[in-house]
C-alpha cells in the first residue's frame, strides 16, 4: 500500500478547514491501495485555525498538525513536505488548498495517474475541460494568465500548461532529490520552482483538468509581493537555464 500526504498551508483558514478536512476523509476512506493523511501546516492563524485542527485530530486520526516556523506558502511547503518525508513515510505528496478551491473528489483521478506511472500530476485549469471561475476580476485573471506565460516561456516550462496550479500529486523519490531548504522561495514561486526542480530531475508530468473554484469562506492571501516574487524567479530560472548549461 502507497503512503500519501495531502500537505494543506494554511492561514486564517478557521471557517473552512473543518468542512474540507471532513470532506476530504469522506473521499480519501473510499480511495483502495492507497493510505491518505492529511498535513495541515498552519502559519500561527490568530483565527485559531491551529485549534480547531487539534479538536478534529481527537477524533480523525488521519489529520495531522504542524505550524511553520516561517510565514509563506513556500516556506509552508518546504517545513510540509520535510515532515511527511521524515515522520509520515510518505510515498506520495499531494499540494491542494484547504478553502474548496480544489475539489476533494479529483484526488482519486490524481492518484490513479501517478498508478499509471506518472511523477508529477497537475490539476490543470488550462487544458480542455479545466476552468477558472467566470467571475473573477479582470486583474486576477491576468494574473493567472500570465504567470503561466512567465513560467512556460520565461522559466522554459513549455510543455506544461498550468504551471501555477496549486493541486497536485508528486513521487516522493522526485522531491527527495531536491534540496528544499536550498529553494530561496517563500511565496506562490513555489510551485513554479519545484516543478522546475522536478523535471530537472527526470519528472514524468502529466495534466488532469479541474474547475478552479473561487472561494465562499474568508479571503485570499495572494499579495503584490508574492507576484514580484514569482517575476523575479521566473528571470532567475531563465538566466541559470541559460548561462549556467
Amino acid at each position: 500500500m502507497k503512503h500519501v500526504t495531502i500537505v494543506l498551508p494554511t492561514y486564517n483558514e478557521a471557517e473552512n478547514i473543518e468542512d474540507f478536512l471532513n470532506a476530504v476523509t469522506t473521499v480519501v476512506e473510499k480511495i483502495e491501495d492507497f493510505d491518505v493523511k492529511m498535513l495541515v501546516v498552519d502559519d500561527y492563524s490568530p483565527d485559531g485555525t491551529s485549534d480547531i485542527v487539534k479538536k478534529i485530530m481527537e477524533n480523525n486520526k488521519r489529520v495531522f498538525l504542524i505550524n511553520n516556523p516561517v510565514r509563506g506558502l513556500g516556506n509552508a511547503y518546504k517545513s510540509g513536505f520535510k515532515h511527511a518525508l521524515e515522520n509520515l513515510n510518505s510515498d506520495i505528496l499531494i499540494e491542494m488548498d484547504s478553502d474548496f478551491s480544489h475539489s476533494p473528489d479529483k484526488i482519486p483521478e490524481l492518484l490513479n495517474m501517478i498508478n499509471q506511472g506518472y511523477t508529477f500530476v497537475i490539476g490543470s485549469r488550462y487544458i480542455k475541460g479545466g476552468s477558472i471561475p467566470d467571475n473573477w476580476a479582470l486583474i486576477r485573471k491576468l494574473n493567472s494568465k500570465y504567470g503561466n506565460i512567465f513560467a512556460r516561456f520565461i522559466a522554459g516550462l513549455y510543455s506544461v500548461k498550468d504551471c501555477t496550479s496549486g493541486f497536485r500529486a508528486i513521487s516522493a523519490d522526485l522531491i527527495k532529490q531536491i534540496s528544499l531548504q536550498n529553494l530561496n522561495v517563500n511565496g506562490y514561486a513555489f510551485q513554479m520552482n519545484i516543478l522546475y526542480e522536478c523535471i530537472k530531475n527526470g519528472a514524468k508530468v502529466t495534466e488532469i483538468p479541474i474547475n478552479f473554484i473561487d472561494r465562499t469562506k474568508g479571503k485570499s492571501k495572494l499579495n503584490i509581493k508574492d507576484v514580484l516574487e514569482f517575476m523575479k524567479n521566473s528571470f532567475i530560472i531563465f538566466f541559470n537555464r541559460i548561462f549556467k548549461k
